[in-house]
């Protein structure tokens, strides 16, 4: 930005609460700013970014009750885009969840994306980049976000009046993620981690009636399966970090302690090239709930059928089902 160079569209990617929209506010009173080349944050201008109401920011979100960003949505801000800053010589659209647009929504981005303005500047936020149309993702500068220090977590929720031990849970369940550190806080996760065992007992047994069980239960409860899906992702992805970091006892982490005996047998007998398998099959039904809109009983039902049809040299060992 010192230089002049901005590019004209960026993806910022990374896990959820680590930045990312904070990061694209703070660029955005940057351009915007009255007073100063790097965003006071305390003038009209800057105020008005923060709460959204600055006639050169826009931030494009899923509409209240749905969750994607429409074809309407895209091209409503596409005809405010096109037209001259209002009162700046600048002007910002952020996008988030870019992962929330449809795929007719993404198609439309496109032209927009290829033909820059001078001056205007197109920010996509997500924390599942793999959900965005490859043309999309390549006409983008990307941004990688990492997680924060598992430390900082746990401080700023000691802060927050919970004791050492229940922070260093939280924070590791939430990968370093503040904002998801914050809804495990708030949320019961009991039915969570129920969904996530459930799921990895029907995958990994001979037959899948306990997950399918779990699936019928969260029928209709759209929101249930994507927060169920969020921390199986999180769970099989610590998992690979543990393994990764040549952790031989990882059913003894504070991740795993709390967990039931299908999470158990995970930590002791899983092996890598399974566990990245479930991993892709669990972001494609994210992907295809968030993204397409899909059933998500049909979203889970599709994945539990892709985890179990591993190949035979990425079988798990399978306690009690020989």
């Amino acid at each position: 930005m010192a230089a002049n160079k901005l590019h004209h569209a960026y993806l910022f990617e990374g896990p959820a609460g680590v930045g990312k929209r904070t990061t694209a506010q703070a660029l955005a009173m940057a351009l915007l700013c009255a007073d100063d080349a790097q965003g006071c944050g305390q003038c009209r201008n800057c105020r008005r970014v923060h709460t959204g109401n600055h006639p050169d920011f826009r931030a494009l979100a899923p509409l209240e009750g749905k969750s994607v960003i429409s074809i309407e949505q895209i091209r409503d801000a596409e005809r405010w885009f096109v037209l001259p800053p209002h009162e700046s010589a600048r002007k910002l659209l952020l996008i988030a969840p870019a992962d929330a647009m449809t795929e007719p929504a993404a198609n439309a981005l496109l032209k927009t994306l290829e033909e820059p303005r001078r001056g205007h500047y197109i920010i996509l936020s997500t924390a599942m980049s793999q959900g965005l149309l490859p043309t999309v993702r390549s006409r983008c500068q990307r941004i990688r976000f990492g997680v924060l220090a598992n430390d900082t977590v746990v401080d700023l929720l000691q802060q927050g009046g919970l004791d050492a031990a229940e922070a260093r849970w939280l924070a590791e369940l939430a990968g370093g993620s503040m904002v998801k550190a914050a809804q495990y806080r708030d949320a019961d996760l009991a039915p969570r981690l129920a969904f996530v065992s459930a799921i990895l007992d029907g995958a990994t047994r001979r037959t899948p009636e306990t997950a399918l069980m779990a699936i019928e239960s969260l029928r209709g409860d759209r929101e249930g399966v994507q927060a169920g899906l969020e921390l199986l992702i999180q769970l099989l992805a610590e998992w690979l970090w543990q393994r990764a970091a040549g952790d031989t006892d990882a059913a003894k982490q504070p991740l795993t302690q709390r967990l039931d005996a299908p999470l158990q047998r995970m930590a002791t007998s899983g092996t890598v090239r399974a566990v990245a398998q479930y991993i892709a099959a669990a972001h494609h039904a994210m992907t295809a709930i968030k993204r397409n809109n899909m059933n998500p009983q049909l979203a889970v039902e599709a994945m539990l059928m892709a985890m179990r049809g591993r190949s035979t040299d990425a079988r798990w060992v399978r306690t009690g089902a020989r």
